[in-house]
């Protein structure tokens, strides 16, 4: 067994990871205990200990002896796991996620196929709601994809509100994986925290715990750290940097299927169990991506909006030889059906090239806007949304106005015209947002905007917007989420929308230089990806229903409610520091 290298820091709440992990605090303390009556010092976090313990007594049961249940496999539901009348590291066996039976190779092979098909079946037999909070019945994703055209935009399933279970438009990461939309035989994620343990036991629970998966993570992960000699499926690469403060902070999944196929799956959220739970999460799922036939031309098999290309350019960049099989089958694949146009940041400066415009960041943006998007009138404001805010400026002026808002505003029409700045509107939770949460005060640990960086710009109120959701049942479901767009709520209608892993700062959409002698470079810090919805490309109209479905086209679902509410004088943002009081 190994030592969580956590240890009194560790925050999991997943059991796939305290049956992996001992942590020598907690058994110190389930050893002592008194039936359910725990002694936890003061200096731990109580509640979070609490619920650890919990999961110890459900896994580790001590009534039981421990030479009864030494040999038993710790996964199996049908008997008890093993008992502690001593610390529980004398009890756990290692690797657990491994829980699947070693066929037998004696069998014919007919008999052995039916035996894979019987474990296989076992699967949803075990307690899966010990592990994931959210079932939805097997089988169904690809029909809700399908009746989820033409945005294929969907929010997470929320533990605490149970409509969420049954919206068309929710979804859990275990339909992503659902086998109605393709046997997964190998996967890429992508992603900024992965909790490995959690990831893969959502594998298991799917059947394609021993597929190959490649991670790029860029948080501080130990665990990650030569998986691959404990699971040798695993290929997990921490993506280097070139400057201490910018971040790998993209949500991507890249599934392959069996039958040469392939799917992307852009998100907002982390692999770890609390971006799953009560937090507001955004999704764009494509559609299942065929493989061109041999010898078509390398241009074949592309999207109007250019996203294939887009794509593999994105991929290149991070000059990773594990990630050059899967740029191979993109460029391979039939994108023809994709109808959003990728919006990708990576670091570095950047310049507008003639052939194809600014390639990335909020430049990018702006480029599409500007070639694409219908006229749009100055009064309408640019409604910005994100988890997190970054230092801005001493006023409005200098990065929103400037740099942000003024490629934003663009649709094309932009040359030629005078031009008056849109208004500007962020949505924030409030501290009251927060409080009433499904979490508490707990809830904002998803919203990482500091005191220190809000007193450098008391003009950011004036812009800040509550965070309500009550039509997609999400008011109390703290947004994770990251929106850009722009609407009109007179006539009723979108003009676009950005799905993205960028929040609201320089470092993910990058600034330009300001020495008029050159030409301008946009200097951006992080990775990031997002997806753009234009109407001419998804729907073959100028803008998108705004409430109320237009002419048999589906209103574009927004997730949050309009018309927008504005912070009262009394409101204040949620800041981090709160939950350090």
């Amino acid at each position: 067994m190994l030592e969580c290298p956590y240890a009194e820091k560790c925050y999991r709440k997943n059991p796939i990871h305290f049956k992996e992990y001992t942590h020598a605090h907690l058994d110190a303390i389930y050893a002592k205990a008194a039936g359910q009556q725990y002694d936890i010092p003061s200096k731990y976090d109580r509640e979070l200990i609490d619920i650890q313990l919990k999961l110890l007594e459900k896994l580790f049961p001590k009534k039981e002896s421990v030479n009864s249940t030494a040999n038993a496999p710790i996964a199996s539901t049908s008997q008890p796991a093993a008992s502690i009348s001593q610390p529980v590291t004398a009890t756990r066996q290692p690797a657990p996620v491994n829980i699947q039976p070693t066929p037998d190779t004696s069998q014919p092979s007919t008999s052995r196929d039916n035996s894979n098909l019987a474990k296989k079946q076992k699967l949803t037999d075990r307690n899966i709601r010990d592990y994931i909070p959210v079932i939805i019945e097997r089988g169904g994703m690809a029909k809700k994809l399908e009746q989820a055209a033409p945005y294929n935009m969907f929010l997470t399933a929320i533990t605490d509100s149970r409509p969420t279970h049954q919206e068309p438009l929710s979804v859990t990461l275990q339909e992503i994986l659902d086998e109605s939309l393709g046997e997964i035989e190998s996967t890429v994620q992508i992603n900024f925290m992965v909790d490995i343990g959690w990831l893969l036991g959502h594998y298991y629970f799917a059947g394609i715990l021993e597929k190959p998966l490649l991670v790029l993570y860029g948080d501080e992960s130990p665990e990650l750290l030569g998986i691959g000699k404990f699971k040798p499926q695993v290929t997990a690469i921490k993506v280097n940097m070139p400057t201490p403060f910018a971040t790998s902070h993209t949500k991507m999944m890249l599934l392959g299927y069996a039958d040469g196929s392939m799917r992307v799956v852009i998100s907002t959220a982390n692999l770890y169990e609390d971006d799953w739970h009560n937090r507001t999460q955004g999704l764009w799922i494509s559609p299942k991506l065929t493989p061109l036939p041999e010898g078509a031309d390398t241009a074949a098999g592309e999207s109007a909006t250019g996203f294939k290309q887009d794509l593999m350019l994105y991929l290149v960049e991070y000059k990773l030889s594990q990630l050059q099989p899967w740029i191979a089958r993109i460029r391979k694949s039939d994108c023809s059906a994709v109808n959003v146009f990728f919006v990708g940041s990576v670091p570095g400066g950047h310049r507008e090239s003639t052939v194809r415009g600014h390639p990335w960041g909020c430049a990018r943006l702006g480029s599409l806007l500007a070639k694409h998007a219908t006229p749009i009138d100055d009064r309408i404001p640019v409604v910005c949304q994100s988890s997190s805010i970054g230092s801005l400026g001493p006023n409005v002026q200098p990065w929103i106005q400037q740099d942000f808002v003024n490629n934003l505003r663009k649709d094309s029409t932009t040359v030629g015209r005078l031009r008056q700045m849109p208004p500007f509107k962020m949505i924030y939770p409030s501290f009251g947002n927060v409080s009433r949460s499904h979490d508490g005060m707990l809830g904002g640990g998803c919203l990482p905007y500091g005191k220190q960086t809000n007193d450098k710009q008391p003009w950011l109120k004036t812009h800040l917007q509550q965070w309500k959701s009550s039509d997609r049942h999400r008011s109390q479901a703290m947004p994770h989420i990251k929106t850009y767009t722009r609407f009109n709520l007179e006539d009723q209608c979108v003009y676009w929308f950005v799905l993205t892993s960028a929040n609201l700062s320089k470092a993910a959409w990058g600034s330009f230089n300001k020495n008029s002698n050159i030409q301008p470079c946009l200097r951006i810090a992080n990775y990031e990806a997002g997806v753009l919805f234009l109407p001419r490309f998804v729907t073959g109209e100028e803008t998108f229903p705004l409430g109320n479905s237009r002419n048999g086209v589906p209103a574009f679902p927004l997730p949050y409610d309009v018309p927008l509410t504005p912070y009262g004088a009394d409101d204040t943002p949620f800041l981090m520091d709160y939950l350090h009081c």
